[in-house]
């Protein structure tokens, strides 16, 4: 079975199967399918349905009808932050329940037709915060960073040259060249990368 969350709405197959309503510390599903999930810490919810509890979810994992679902938490984590477009469901045994991945409008579900369809509205419901979720940005170095070495080494490669008996015109030879790889590394180099403006 294929199920798609988006607006606050879940569907299958074009056909409207229920709503969900953030409402305080709880997450009302109401329609074809209803639940009542509560929270009841970080990433902890009981499982009502009906005013019978049903199951129970920590860290994403969920125990639901003497079941035990798990994600991986790896991927899990990745998903959250953008960087995956996929999380999959397994059973305590390895086994793969289903798979929600990020759409363009929201989420979309695919379930094993073995399984119990809460168990994917569950997880649709908890991970719809997530169906917009940007990656962070890559960090970007620095070019005195990238450098840094070269400018910590030259100080000591001048003191070096010093203390070398050598004639002075050739230790100014040395100081100028070094002069030149150092404004090569740290101007010209910079004004190249420089994107140009057509």
């Amino acid at each position: 079975m294929i199920f798609r969350y988006s607006n606050g709405t879940i569907s299958s197959e074009d056909l409207t199967l229920c709503t969900v309503k953030v409402e305080g510390n709880q997450i009302r599903v109401e329609g074809s399918y209803n639940l009542l999930l509560k929270r009841k810490g970080f990433n902890t919810y009981d499982i009502y349905q009906y005013n019978s509890k049903i199951g129970e979810i920590k860290n994403f994992n969920l125990q639901y009808s003497m079941f035990n679902f798990i994600v991986s938490r790896p991927q899990l984590v990745a998903f959250m932050r953008g960087y995956e477009n996929s999380v999959k469901i397994f059973t305590t045994s390895n086994t793969e329940v289903g798979e929600i991945r990020r759409i363009q409008d929201g989420l979309e579900a695919y379930l094993n037709d073995t399984y119990d369809p809460y168990i994917i509205i569950v997880y649709l419901v908890l991970l719809s915060n997530f169906s917009n979720a940007m990656p962070y940005p890559r960090y970007r170095t620095s070019r005195v960073s990238k450098y840094r070495g070269l400018i910590y080494f030259i100080p000591l490669l001048l003191i070096l040259v010093y203390l070398i008996p050598l004639p002075y015109y050739i230790d100014i030879a040395i100081y100028i060249a070094l002069l030149i790889v150092f404004y090569y590394f740290l101007v010209i180099r910079r004004v190249n990368a420089l994107p140009s403006h057509v």
